[in-house]
């Protein structure tokens, strides 16, 4: 948020390529992974848009934050809440086996924005997995309203702006299977690469946030140990038996829509990530097909293991600020993608050194990371090369490393709730 200087320390993602797989209406765009599935396209409250994990303005505390109901449009967001059917979910893993050991878990009461929320947690969840139960006892708080809690804890859920960005409209043109109204009959691209400049389609959106800031000793391994912990988030629907069962879930920003054919969406929006049958596969598919990237098999497959299981890492051991897939790739992901493409691959050590590099292991994401235009870096470009995922295989094409969008006024703060207010 500060020039140059704040640039230079800024957070580098390189490869989870947020991209959605559907519209609301033809002038609409999604973000990272809104209206991903037909159930979400008929249910905006159980649709995840995105997860985030990131240090909080007290050192002490880390910030855990899921966007759902995408779409929402400017001056709209006074008459929108929360799907009091739905369970949403926060899933932590503190133990580094990949499935929950803690949970955050919210339920909206009463219609429109007058509802209340309850929050549970973080505790250890009742089950693992795709099914849920609710694990009490709750803390109450109304709707778009702040609340701080005597163990440290604050949270706030209501409307939010949109904070992703990204041109759509043209990914839609260059990979047409990615957009759902083009099936069965999905027509052949119609262009080769991204326009310059971009179009921001998410600009005049709102999203609905629950944003949750927790001293970090209370996301500690079992040992009491604050460490590498995993998250994801779920939005869950009664299925009997007073157990919820998972319909959406979401860690890294649009995995699935970057890489997932659209049908098979749902099932893995219905698996737990270390069971996905679907995902990993996938991931390697699009990266070497001549389809896909066409990029080689041993960049596809540095890829599909960073990023499987698909859930968000962070340290909480590491000060911060956030640097997407710092943890996976152990601290090289930390330059941004401007300063990565212009200098050699064997100054980038010395830059680094040069201008220290103190924090740059925590890991996750926050509202600000530019994921678009770093993701595809890593799956168009050379970046996969420069921060040591596989050695260069010379199948770059550049005119599609970036989308050419910025993010502008997105109205994120260095206070809570972080996000920006709705437009």
């Amino acid at each position: 948020m500060k020039r140059l200087a704040a640039i230079l320390l800024s957070a580098f993602a390189i490869v989870a390529l947020a991209i959605t797989a559907t519209l609301y209406t033809a002038p609409k765009a999604t973000s990272s992974d809104h209206q991903d599935s037909p159930l979400t396209v008929s249910r905006p409250g159980a649709d995840i848009t995105d997860v985030f994990v990131f240090p909080a303005a007290n050192p002490h505390n880390v910030v855990l934050a899921m966007d759902v109901h995408p779409l929402i449009p400017r001056g709209m967001s006074g008459g929108v809440a929360f799907d009091p059917a739905v369970m949403y979910q926060l899933k932590i893993d503190t133990t580094g086996d990949f499935r929950e050991d803690k949970v955050i878990q919210f339920r909206a009461v009463g219609e429109g924005t007058g509802q209340r929320l309850e929050m549970y947690g973080p505790v250890a969840p009742a089950m693992q997995g795709t099914r849920s139960r609710w694990v009490g006892p709750a803390a109450t708080f109304s709707f778009n309203r702040r609340k701080s809690f005597s163990n440290g804890v604050q949270v706030f859920a209501g409307p939010r702006k949109d904070p992703f960005y990204f041109d759509l409209a043209q990914f839609f043109k260059i990979i047409p299977d990615r957009n759902y109204k083009n099936h069965p009959n999905v027509p052949a691209p119609s262009a080769k690469c991204f326009r310059n400049p971009g179009v921001d389609f998410l600009k005049d959106y709102n999203v609905l946030s629950f944003v949750v800031e927790v001293p970090r000793i209370l996301l500690a391994n079992p040992k009491g140990r604050v460490g590498v912990v995993r998250v994801y988030a779920t939005t869950s629907l009664a299925s009997g038996n007073s157990t919820y069962t998972q319909v959406e879930r979401l860690g890294r920003p649009a995995i699935k829509e970057a890489f997932e054919a659209f049908g098979r969406h749902d099932t893995t929006n219905r698996s737990a990530p270390w069971a996905d049958p679907y995902l990993g596969k996938d991931i390697l598919s699009f990266m070497t097909s001549p389809k896909g990237a066409g990029r080689s098999m041993q960049l596809g497959k540095a890829v599909e293991k960073v990023l499987i299981p698909d859930e968000l890492a962070a340290d909480l051991s590491q000060a911060g600020p956030a640097r997407y897939l710092a943890v996976e790739t152990n601290g090289k992901s930390a330059l941004p993608t401007g300063i990565v493409r212009v200098v050699p691959e064997a100054a980038l050590g010395g830059l680094k050194k040069a201008i220290g590099d103190p924090y740059r292991h925590f890991g996750g994401r926050d509202p600000s990371s530019p994921v678009i235009d770093l993701s595809l870096g890593v799956i168009f470009g050379t970046l996969g090369q420069k921060v040591g995922l596989a050695p260069d295989d010379h199948k770059d094409t550049a005119c599609l490393t970036s989308d050419n969008v910025t993010a502008g006024d997105r109205g994120t703060t260095d206070t809570f709730p972080y996000i920006g207010k709705p437009i």
